[in-house]
Formats: C-alpha cells, structure tokens, sequence
C-alpha cells in the first residue's frame, strides 16, 4: 500500500510497493512532468539529522546536511537543472517496486527489465559506535537475475544550487567542495568513474549474484574521510540492526503492529537525534497546492503540538526534556535521543 502525504509540510512515505504501467516496461523517468517526479513517488531515508527523499525512478532529489534546516547537496526536489540529484537506475526501460526493509527507514527498490532485475539498498548509515560528523548516503546494488545495465551520475549543488563548487580527485576519489563544506563519491563495482566539471559518473553491467556500492559521504568544517568497502558494508549492515532494536521497543495489538511500526519509524525520522525536537517536516518551499502562496520552510518544531503526541509514539518521551518555547530551531536543545 503506498502513502501519499502532502499537506504542504510533510514528505514521508511508509511501505511502498509500485508496479510499472500496463502497458510492460516502460522508463519510470516518463512519469515525471517538467522533469519533477510526482510527490507521491518519494520515500525517505535518514539517520536523525538530514533526511534524504528517493525517487521511484531512483534519483535522490531531496538532502539537505549536516541538519534538518541545512542547506541542500542535493536538491533537485525544488530545482531540477541546478540543485543536484543523485540519479541511479537501470539504463534499459523497468518497472519499479518498492519497500521498506521491515522494522527499518533502509528502502529496497526493484528493478526489472526484460535482461534481468537489479536491487538497490538505500541508506543514510549509522555508526555502530553513534554519530558521527559524517554524512553518508550509502547504495547498494544486488544482482539479482539475468544482466542489467546500470547508470549513476552524482550532480552535487551547495547551497540550493547557489554555490560555486570544485570536483577534482582527491587520493584517487572524487571529491566536491565549496567553502566549508565537502562530499566524496565512492564507487566500488560500479565502473570506471567518470569526474566531470559538474557531475560525477559511472556505468556499469550486473550480472545475478554480484554487488555494487556507490556512496556519498558530506562534511560541514569536518575533515573528509575516504572509507574503505568493507567499512561501508559494516554500516549498512549496523544501520539495518539499530532500526530494528529501536522498532522492536513499542508493544501494539498484533491486528495493528505492522501499522504502528511504520508510522513510529516515520516519525522516528523527524526527531532530531541531537537534541530530541520533532521537525514539522524535513522540506521546505513546497506550497500546500500547487500555484499556492504557502510555500513556507517547515524544517522547524512546534513542541506545543508536536512533542507529547509524536515523542510517546516513537517511544521516546521519557527521555525528551520540554522547553519553555512554544516553536523554536531543530537546533534548540534538549536531552539526547539515542538513535
């Protein structure tokens, strides 16, 4: 069952399955008009900082770091020729399906074409260890029948799109930075790396049983840390395991759980781990209806309406301190929230 939630603020999807058109395979990028990806064709990923939205089609049009109220690496959600996307996907026509890996916010998308189907992971990681400075959107993909052609391109844009940015290899990865701020791509499997004045690249074939990995990794007055393949598969891996142990806590009717389950996470993605405050939603700039004027940033908390119902839901109430502001920054702080 797929969820479609749009009031203007919010941009969260819940457990989706999608199947293509009746038509047989046809490019998922067809469904985009004026190269905007319908809303409902999102879900979110995130590790209790920034949230980044995937498209069915692939292309992760939404991130924002290193917070919530940052501003975007990615933001092709708002403006699709210069505020950057990472688009992977088959290079042949498919058909998409989608899910949430249970008890977790990792997405699984499928894709099928008529030479085979591929599976690709997504993940903002969380350490084992907690957070950390880095940032990483981390994507796998599984071989999982026949031969697909895959192609991936990485269009970095700081600053909704108003910075000026460098990509240059740096110790053999490609790495983009303006200012204060800096993001490698690694790609391990996943073709020659092609590093372009504006863009990041790679194409590559998959066959049934093999894998391939591409990943961001951001940074904000951090040093950038180039991390090995088998350090990314243990995140992953670490990510998928702490999701679980955190959605295994609520207790709800066996008639509901799986219900209940989806939406705690989905909130879960809202709190920010640093602080405990729920954002209203993790976009900004979208208008309640299109043409509308209400187009306002959304990326803050009002605890007088949002703290005591969202907090108890996700389980964490007794660890979140109320403040004495009735709205207020994600930023504002109170007890830690482990993630």
């Amino acid at each position: 069952m797929a969820q479609d939630v749009r009031s203007g603020r919010v941009i969260i999807a819940r457990e989706v399955v999608v199947i293509g058109s009746d038509d047989g395979l046809a490019s998922e990028r067809a469904a985009r008009i004026e190269g905007f990806a319908p809303i409902r064709e999102y879900a979110a990923i995130g590790d209790g900082r920034p949230v980044a939205l995937v498209a069915r089609d692939g292309s992760i049009d939404w991130f924002t770091s290193p917070a919530f109220d940052s501003p975007t690496v990615l933001g092709a959600l708002l403006e699709r020729e210069r505020a950057g996307s990472f688009e992977l996907s088959p290079e042949a026509p498919f058909r998409a399906t989608r899910r949430y890996v249970p008890g977790t916010a990792v997405l699984e998308t499928s894709f099928i074409t008529e030479g085979g189907a591929v599976r690709v992971t997504d993940t903002i990681t969380i350490p084992a260890g907690g957070l950390t400075p880095l940032r990483e959107v981390a994507r796998r993909i599984d071989g999982v029948s026949g031969t697909v052609p895959v192609r991936w391109r990485v269009t970095p844009r700081f600053e909704y799109g108003t910075a000026q940015n460098r990509i240059a290899r740096r110790g053999g990865v490609a790495v983009a930075s303006s200012g204060s701020d800096a993001l490698a791509v690694q790609a391990f499997d996943a073709g020659e790396v092609d590093v372009g004045p504006d863009a990041v690249s790679g194409r590559f074939e998959i066959r049934a049983g093999e894998t391939s990995l591409v990943t961001l990794s951001v940074t904000h007055h951090e040093p950038l840390v180039f991390s090995s393949r088998a350090e990314i598969e243990h995140r992953l891996r670490e990510t998928i395991a702490a999701w679980r142990r955190w959605s295994s806590r609520p207790t709800t009717p066996a008639s509901w759980a799986e219900a209940v389950e989806r939406s705690a996470i989905t909130l879960k993605l809202l709190v920010h781990a640093p602080s405990g405050a729920v954002v209203a939603a993790p976009t900004t700039s979208l208008p309640e209806v299109v043409g509308g004027e209400r187009n306002w940033d959304y990326r803050y908390c009002w605890t007088a309406t949002r703290r005591s119902r969202s907090t108890r839901c996700c389980g964490s109430a007794a660890r979140s301190r109320p403040t004495r502001s009735s709205g207020g920054s994600c930023k504002r702080r109170s007890s830690p929230i482990p993630a």
